[in-house]
């Protein structure tokens, strides 16, 4: 009976300490994703050292080894992070909403976040940047982005946007790309030269572009 009752402590003992070593990885984890954030806005992405990630973060080398693959996978990282973010902030409004233009109000308002949040805007401008001062990587970049803007969390918020919604995978591709246009575009040039292009103008390109992917027969579709 003693014997039994040690055997089973010593289980949830190991319970525990398995427990605790997952909690404290994604600590780590999230740790290594917070420095990078601040390592990427700093430095920006093409130039930011892996060491410097690590460092900021408290931790080794061999620490982000041990939960990232290179910089570009802690891209990733931070890239889901941001589409959980917005899924959190918008999904219950897109839920609530009936009919188009609300829909296409809470789909400007997204795109007007991601824009006004420079580093973020600014990290993603990089990172495709990146990707084609690197032709051996891009299309591998490019496919893994569009597996991010359209699966998980973004497939919650696709599936309640009847107008983006397609079972055409080249389609479905162009929207993809045609709102990372709106966002990079505007994000690009409202940052340099904000005067030129002030909060109202920017809000209305904003709505312009929104309302022209969504519309049933927008010469943006690809032609059926």
């Amino acid at each position: 009976m003693d014997s039994g009752n040690q055997t089973t402590r010593s289980r949830s003992a190991v319970r525990a300490s398995g427990g605790e070593k997952q909690e404290r990885s994604l600590v780590t984890r999230q740790e290594l994703i917070d420095a990078a954030r601040c390592i990427f806005a700093r430095d920006g992405f093409e130039v930011a050292r892996l060491q410097d990630i690590a460092a900021a973060a408290g931790k080794t080398r061999g620490a982000f080894y041990a939960h990232f693959q290179d910089k570009e996978d802690v891209f990733f990282a931070i890239f889901e992070q941001d589409i959980a973010r917005d899924q959190e902030t918008y999904l219950k409004e897109l839920n609530q909403s009936s009919t188009y233009e609300e829909r296409v109000a809470i789909l400007v308002r997204n795109v007007e976040d991601i824009i006004y949040d420079k580093d973020r805007a600014l990290l993603y401008l990089e990172f495709k940047m990146y990707a084609i001062r690197h032709p051996h990587k891009r299309k591998r970049l490019a496919e893994l982005h569009l597996l991010m803007c359209t699966r998980g969390a973004a497939a919650a918020k696709l599936a309640l946007l009847p107008e983006l919604q397609s079972d055409d995978p080249d389609e479905q591709r162009s929207r993809t790309a045609q709102f990372g246009l709106v966002i990079d575009g505007i994000a690009l040039n409202r940052y340099f030269d904000p005067v030129g292009l002030n909060k109202e103008q920017t809000r209305e390109r904003i709505e312009s572009c929104v309302r022209s992917v969504m519309a049933p027969k927008s010469s943006w579709r690809k032609n059926s």
